[in-house]
Order: structure tokens, then C-alpha cells, then sequence
């Protein structure tokens, strides 16, 4: 369409400048795009009518064009429409052209009319302005009202032909509020329980969900379909109509947002739950109630921009301006939203879990309680507090975890013997000490043994290394202490004091 309209201004253009002269002339010559104005059009649409103007003289002309409405066919000017021209005024020069665009346009709440509109081109010569040059052009137009009335016809459809009084327009209007009232009821008391027999005899409790949570707003959403469409029975003003329309549309948007809430409320989280309470990973446990929490707060906000996008609210500056304030909250929360993202990598990497015994970079062995976006809780296992550590801090430092590879921990007792002793009982003793001890692990790859680990000052120095369950390593290590220092009085085992000898040396001379 808009090809063939500029393929037409610019032939038009072509044939103006072949039958002007190529001096002088008679000044300006506007001549109509297509044929025939009268337009055909519905409510909120437009109508453009255009001409093209040529200057075929030697001197410059100064264009004025005013658009005036004329009277309908009852006399009455038009209402709720809007008559605008591009541009009111313009120069162009000898030897070119320019197009006239008059736009027609009209809102919801004009009505079905026929009228005239009516366009006066004033040309004045710009180097003589008593020279003046008026050009009047004219279109009709019909114009079709966006809400007509169907007449005496229940649901629009069928004629009123019930005895009188009950024929009336009135009485149609009734009729089909009564008929929408009763399918509303019918599908609320009849079909969706008889469905809902269906649904309890499937294995899942989805089908089951989704119908208890769409039943009542179903229901709501027939009964205010069979209200507005009722009204196109009765003969009301249009802007009467406009406003119940407009009431309708937001009723609609908050029971599609209702719905929405529900289903995602009941139906996805509740599911969403189940599955992170049968994982083994934690992050769906943390991500599950954020999700929760975020579905809160959008499907209102959305529900809201819809709304406001229906009174014709700009919603771009809305969305820019929560940018900005994004921004400067991001910059205000920065240290908590690194804990976040610190968070975030905890639960995806899983460094350790709920449960887990760890080291801290503090040298604290703490319990493993609680991953949280923000921060984690651990519990001092020695000290009987507990411990909530920044996530940014558990990241960026080094944690010891004991639970891994397995709940097993390799511990080792170093003891010091003099110099002398027979080195081979001493590991018979050692070895005799953890093989006694109920709580030390005696499997193959995990089994006790004795090493000589140094040549000290004033002892030789063995390491007993075993293995124990990490909750009973504290226990464990303290009584194989007490074990070793006991066994070693008994079998007459000397654990030296650290020992120095020193020599004075007197280098005077006696008499």
C-alpha cells in the first residue's frame, strides 16, 4: 500500500514538472493523489487524505493549510474526532513539490456518523504577498462506532419474542444477563465437580490442583463476560461504554493475575518443594523460597504495569526510572549482594555441606548448619556457640573440611623417648596401645602404624598414626595420650625432659 502510494506521488510529480513551463506560469497547482474521499473506518483508526502542491513559477510561495470538520447529516458538528495536518505552514521553492497530509482520526467513543471535512491551502507569493492563492478541497467521510446495538435480540442473537412486557429491550437485556448467570452456575456446581471425579482417580494431584485453583475465577471471569457482553443489547452512550470496557479489561487483568498467583503459589512451588526435599543438592532448598519471594513481588508489578498501560501510562520511563533506582540500591547493598553471589557459589560448588565438620581460616572446627544466600551458620563444637560466617569471607578463605574424603580422620600422637631406650619395644608398645582402643579403625589401607620421626635434642622422636570416626577424634587423641604416658611408666620407658648441657670454660690461670 504505502509502495503503490509513492509510486502514485512521484508520477503525479513527474507529470507536473513535463506540463509546467519551464519559465512563468500560473503559479501553483495541487492536484489529488487518488480518487474519491470518502472513507469507511472504524473507531481508533485514521484516515490520511493527501495532495501534492507544485510550484511552476519563478518565485517562492508560503503555505498555509487549515482543516475544519463540517456538520453530520443532523447538522451537529462531530465529536471524538480529531482532524490534524502535518504541517500548517511551509515554503518551497520554484520548480518543486510538497505534499499536503491531512489526518482524520477518532477515539473509543465516537459514534456511527457521516460528515464533511473541508481543507483550505492559502499559497502567497513570498517577493509579492498581495499575491495570494486559495486552494479549497473537501472530503466526506462515514465514520463506524467502535460499540453498536445488536436491537431486541437475546444474546444478539435471537429475536425477543416473548409476550408483552417481557419483548422489550430492557426485558432482552435481562434475559441474557439470567442466560450467562446460569451457564456460570452450570459449569460451577455441575461440570467442574463431575470433572473433578475424573481427576481424583489420576495418579498425580495436578489435574486436581490446577481445577480447584481456576474453579472459582472461571466463574467470576463468565459472569463478567455475560454482563459486558450484555450491554451491547441496551442503546448507552459510547463513553459510557469506553468506561465499562476499560473496567473490564482491568477486572480481567487482576483475575488473570489472581489465577496466576495461585498456580504458581500452589501448584509450582508446592511441586518445586517436594522435588528439593528428595534431592541431594542444597541449592534448590535456598532457591525454592527466593523464588516464592520473587513471584510476590512480580506478579503484582506486572499485574500493575498492565493496568497503568491501560490509561495509557507510559511504561518505558517507569522502567527506566526503576533502572536508576536499581543502580543506586545495587551500589547501597553491594557488600550484601556480594554475599549473595557468594552464596550462590557455595551451593553450586558445594565445598561442603549441611553437616560437614570444618576448619575455619580462625582455626575454629565448626558443624556445618546452614547455607543461606547471605551467609552460612556453623556450630562451635568446642565452644557450644554458634558461628554465622558472610559468605564473602567462607569464599575468599581457606576451610578445612574434615568431612571429606569420607568421616574418617587420620590423627597422629608424637612422644619422645631418651636416648638408649630399646627403639623396637617402643613400637611394640605404641602399636599395642592402638590396637587396644576400641574406636580406632583396624581395616586394611586404614591400619595403626609407628614411625621414627626425628633425632631430637634430647630424644628420639616416634609418631603413632591411626585412623578414628571424625566425631571422635577429640576423645580418641586425649586417650591415646593418657594411654601412651601410662604404658610407658609401666614398662619403664623414659620420656626425657628436654635436656642442654653447658660448659663454662675458666680461661684464667690459676697461681
Amino acid at each position: 500500500m504505502r509502495w503503490s502510494f509513492a509510486l502514485s506521488s512521484v508520477l503525479l510529480i513527474l507529470t507536473i514538472a513535463l506540463l509546467s513551463p519551464a519559465v512563468g506560469g500560473e503559479g501553483v497547482n495541487v492536484l489529488e493523489v487518488q480518487e474519491g474521499y470518502e472513507k469507511i473506518d472504524e473507531a481508533t483508526e485514521s484516515i490520511t487524505f493527501t495532495w501534492v502542491a507544485y510550484n511552476n513559477d519563478t518565485s517562492p510561495y508560503l503555505l498555509e493549510i487549515m482543516g475544519t470538520l463540517g456538520p453530520n447529516t443532523n447538522g451537529k458538528l462531530p465529536s471524538n474526532v480529531e482532524l490534524d495536518v502535518t504541517q500548517n505552514y511551509s515554503s518551497f521553492q520554484p520548480g518543486t513539490s510538497r505534499e499536503i497530509v491531512v489526518v482524520l482520526s477518532s477515539s473509543q467513543a465516537v459514534e456511527s456518523m457521516d460528515f464533511p471535512i473541508y481543507v483550505n491551502m492559502t499559497f502567497t507569493k513570498m517577493n509579492d504577498p498581495d499575491q495570494v492563492l486559495v486552494v479549497s478541497k473537501s472530503a466526506m467521510v462515514h465514520v463506524e462506532a467502535l460499540f453498536e446495538s445488536t436491537g431486541n435480540k437475546i444474546f444478539g442473537i435471537w429475536d425477543n419474542n416473548f409476550p408483552s412486557p417481557f419483548n422489550t429491550l430492557i426485558w432482552s437485556f435481562i434475559f441474557t444477563i439470567v442466560f450467562w448467570l446460569a451457564i456460570a452456575a452450570v459449569i460451577y456446581f455441575v461440570v467442574d465437580p463431575l470433572i473433578h471425579v475424573f481427576t481424583k482417580k489420576t495418579k498425580t494431584d495436578l489435574d486436581d490442583r490446577i481445577l480447584e485453583v481456576t474453579r472459582t475465577p472461571i466463574f467470576l471471569l463468565i459472569i463478567i463476560f455475560g454482563l459486558v457482553d450484555s450491554l451491547s443489547i441496551i442503546n448507552i452512550p459510547q463513553e459510557w461504554h469506553v468506561n465499562i470496557i476499560l473496567l473490564y479489561q482491568v477486572l480481567l487483568i487482576l483475575v488473570i493475575s489472581y489465577v496466576a498467583y495461585l498456580i504458581f503459589d500452589r501448584v509450582i512451588i508446592y511441586y518445586a518443594q517436594k522435588l528439593s526435599k528428595v534431592t541431594d543438592t542444597e541449592i534448590d532448598d535456598v532457591l525454592v523460597p527466593l523464588l516464592h519471594k520473587a513471584g510476590l513481588i512480580l506478579i503484582p508489578v506486572f499485574a500493575l504495569g498492565a493496568v497503568l498501560s491501560l490509561f495509557g501510562v507510559d511504561l518505558t520511563l517507569l522502567v527506566a526510572g526503576f533502572g536508576i533506582i536499581g543502580i543506586v540500591i545495587a551500589f547501597a547493598v553491594q557488600e550484601t549482594l556480594s554475599n549473595v553471589f557468594a552464596g550462590t557459589q557455595l551451593l553450586l560448588d558445594r565445598p561442603f555441606k549441611v553437616g560437614d565438620i570444618v576448619e575455619l581460616d580462625s582455626g575454629e572446627i565448626c558443624e556445618v548448619k546452614k547455607i543461606g544466600l547471605r551467609s552460612t551458620t556453623m556450630y562451635n563444637t568446642a565452644d557450644h556457640e554458634v558461628i554465622v560466617v558472610p559468605n564473602n569471607d567462607v569464599v575468599n578463605k581457606k576451610v578445612i573440611n574434615y568431612s571429606r574424603p569420607d568421616k574418617r580422620r587420620s590423627l597422629n600422637a608424637e612422644i619422645g623417648v631418651a636416648y638408649g631406650t630399646d627403639l623396637n619395644k617402643v613400637k611394640e608398645v605404641l602399636l599395642k596401645i592402638a590396637s587396644d582402643h576400641p574406636d580406632i579403625i583396624k581395616e586394611d589401607g586404614q591400619m595403626p602404624y609407628v614411625r621414627l620421626a626425628k633425632f631430637g635434642e634430647s630424644s628420639v622422636d616416634f609418631k603413632l598414626w591411626y585412623w578414628v570416626e571424625i566425631r571422635k577424634m577429640w576423645r580418641v587423641a586425649s586417650e591415646v595420650r593418657q594411654a601412651i604416658y601410662d604404658r610407658f611408666m609401666a614398662e619403664g620407658i623414659e620420656i626425657p625432659f628436654p635436656q642442654k648441657v653447658v660448659t663454662l670454660k675458666d680461661d684464667k690461670k690459676r697461681p
